[in-house]
């Protein structure tokens, strides 16, 4: 099986046409800082309106879904839509969110050099608060102590969301592979697990495959690349079922079409009550396609390059002294 791993849209004819499109320009991900990096305390409102930039709601796809494909997005991004499109969608989910180019995650591709947007995250803006150099120290120690016990830290507070969305294309065309989002539900309106699968169940349809362990409730739609859905049971169901979490990595094959799994789980006094929802989505093929594409494309470029360097060199070296 031809496996690419993510560590932790869409042959080149997709690549080259990514950025087709009128309208404004949404937010460019891994856009340059300002010279001088704004200063001083400030609210996580304030600091969200100096780095959101041109956010444009509500998201537009500019390319939609096929009214016969699996439903295979998460609040409007998908693979196969250009990350700069997808960070737009993903601030339009909350005036808080903002974008940042994930730069530490990566597919095992060679880039031959270039620059190229693999992924970015999305979470609500902290305030900016200047600190003294002793209360640096402080915190490092703190968090040595707590990295020392193991202790775990939650990564959103009630009413926020996060998204990992991971990308690969060429330089400026950059095209999603795989979006994963989490929610923790705001407390005391916690919704109930039975409510939040027949709200899963609505928008995706009957799961090919589930399991509920009690405290965790796992939901799995699995397609062919034809677009055809996976029995349960089957061995596209069975190899085509994906990890469900913003720091999960992903499998891409060329078995599997679209993949969708969500993850319910309950609070610790009360498992039929919703604590955080979680959902992931990537279109296996498609993105082996946009790897192997984006490969071929640097690497011919490279091939270019090094010819055309040989042809100079003959042309303007200067004579060995033998």
């Amino acid at each position: 099986m031809n496996n690419r791993f993510l560590r932790a849209a869409c042959v080149l004819a997709l690549i080259s046409a990514a950025g087709c499109g009128g309208g404004k320009e949404p937010p460019k991900v891994g856009a340059q800082p300002a010279a001088k990096p704004p200063a001083g305390n400030a609210s996580a409102e304030q600091v969200a309106k100096e780095m959101r930039g041109n956010v444009r709601c509500p998201a537009q796809d500019s390319k939609p879904r096929a009214a016969n494909a699996p439903v295979d997005d998460v609040v409007g991004i998908r693979p196969g839509m250009p990350i700069d499109e997808a960070a737009n969608f993903a601030m339009c989910d909350n005036p808080l969110i903002v974008v940042t180019e994930n730069k530490q995650r990566g597919y095992n591709i060679n880039t031959f050099g270039a620059h190229i947007r693999q992924g970015f995250d999305a979470k609500f803006a902290e305030p900016r608060v200047e600190k003294t150099s002793q209360q640096i120290l402080k915190e490092m120690q703190e968090e040595t102590v707590r990295r020392g016990n193991n202790t775990y830290v939650a990564p959103l507070k009630g009413g926020q969301a996060r998204y990992y969305v991971s990308s690969m294309g060429l330089p400026g065309q950059e095209l999603v592979l795989s979006v994963a989002r989490e929610e923790y539900f705001p407390d005391g309106k916690l919704p109930t697990v039975d409510n939040v699968k027949k709200a899963l169940i609505g928008k995706y349809g009957e799961p090919t495959d589930e399991n509920d362990s009690g405290q965790n409730a796992y939901l799995w739609w699995v397609y062919d690349p034809s677009g055809n859905k996976a029995e349960g049971g089957s061995s596209v169901a069975g190899q085509c079922k994906i990890n469900v979490s913003p720091d999960s990595g992903t499998s891409l094959s060329n078995a599997c079409g679209v993949q969708v799994g969500a993850l319910i789980q309950g609070t610790a006094q009360n498992a039929g009550l919703a604590h955080s929802l979680a959902v992931t989505v990537q279109n296996g093929a498609l993105g082996m396609a946009v790897l192997r594409g984006t490969e071929q494309a640097l690497a011919q470029g490279d091939a270019s390059r090094k010819a055309k360097e040989l042809n100079d060199a003959s042309k303007n070296s200067a004579a060995p002294k033998l």
